[in-house]
């Protein structure tokens, strides 16, 4: 009986950490972790935030036409939010933005297509295989677009949340917030990772709520190179906060299946020398059938980590118009794959 309430003891031990990121108050918010018995977190949780928690698209969209004035007058900007929107699980900003300077000011058309792009431009041998790695050309000059990106973005955010205090609340995804608000109240960590600059993602966190679910997050600014490496900096982050990170307990959650999920296998095979218990798992959030055709084709040969699909389209609602995580149908709108 003693060893018993001892073991509850310990498993309610708690550590308090502060956040990172600045809320709309100009405060930090604290963090109550949760510790296991072998004095870590139940759970770290790594999250992208477009399409993952947010509907950004009216704020890229005035972002667009600020960052590609002479495009959006000559194609109009569904033209080119379309463009814009294909390049964006490429990885990297960098990726990105050079497709975009290539398309509308190199006369590139064929690199509309995101996979030509890829084939013609990023693949092993070609001449922006590099672009991700700073002292590269192509990379040093994607970084000033970049950084003209980020001021630009910043400032929308900002604008945007101040002419309309609620802009930002129609933009979230309920069921996933939810979700965050749960891991919080569970004491388990949450951790943002993003393939944007960090003026564009404090402004996000601030005005958005974020910066009370995100012990911290990563962006393109802090981290080159794709979300295993963003992984590896948060860790780092997180340890220098005095947390015991538990390797063998980590969870990926974003829309894109390659970009965002697939870093969970890679950020096994990135530290599994030194840390051979890693096991890391995966959700891809979807909205639609064709999403979750997609996800499992591009996972297919995936096969080191566990990955759910989460359709927040199908998550029911009660009475109060509140999503229902632990509904008895969980099964519609979360499936192993």
């Amino acid at each position: 009986m003693m060893e018993n309430l001892f073991n509850n003891i310990e498993e309610n031990k708690r550590i308090s950490i502060a956040s990172s990121l600045e809320k709309s108050n100009g405060e930090n918010e604290s963090f109550s972790i949760k510790l296991e018995k072998d004095g870590k977190p139940k759970l770290v949780v790594f999250e992208d935030i477009d399409k993952t928690l947010l509907h950004l698209e009216p704020t890229y969209n005035e972002i667009r036409k600020n960052m590609w004035p002479e495009a959006v007058a000559k194609d109009g900007i569904e033209e080119v939010s379309k463009v814009h929107l294909d390049g964006f699980r490429l990885g990297t900003m960098w990726r990105e933005l050079y497709r975009m300077y290539g398309i509308y000011t190199l006369g590139k058309e064929e690199w509309k297509d995101s996979n030509v792009y890829t084939e013609e431009f990023l693949s092993e041998g070609k001449e922006g295989e590099n672009i991700d790695k700073p002292g590269d050309k192509y990379h040093e000059f994607s970084d000033e677009l970049l950084r003209k990106f980020d001021d630009i973005a910043a400032e929308t955010v900002e604008k945007q949340a101040k002419e309309n205090p609620d802009f930002f609340n129609e933009a979230k995804i309920e069921s996933t917030y939810k979700l965050n608000s749960l891991y919080k109240r569970l004491g388990v960590v949450v951790v943002g990772m993003s393939a944007n600059p960090r003026k564009f993602i404090n402004a996000i966190c601030k005005y958005t709520g974020l910066s009370e679910n995100f012990i911290d997050c990563a962006t393109d600014t802090d981290v080159s190179g794709t979300k295993e490496y963003k992984m590896q900096w948060l860790i780092d982050r997180l340890e220098k906060k005095g947390l015991s990170v538990p390797y063998d307990r980590l969870l990926v959650i974003g829309d894109s299946p390659l970009g965002d999920v697939g870093s969970a296998s890679r950020f096994q095979k990135l530290v599994k020398s030194e840390h051979p218990e890693v096991s890391a798992s995966g959700i891809v959030i979807i909205e639609s059938e064709n999403d979750m055709d997609v996800a499992v084709e591009k996972l297919k040969d995936i096969n080191d980590i566990n990955i759910h699909t989460f359709d927040y389209t199908k998550v029911p609602k009660n009475k109060d118009g509140n999503p229902e995580l632990f509904s008895k149908n969980r099964k519609d709108f979360y499936k192993n794959i």
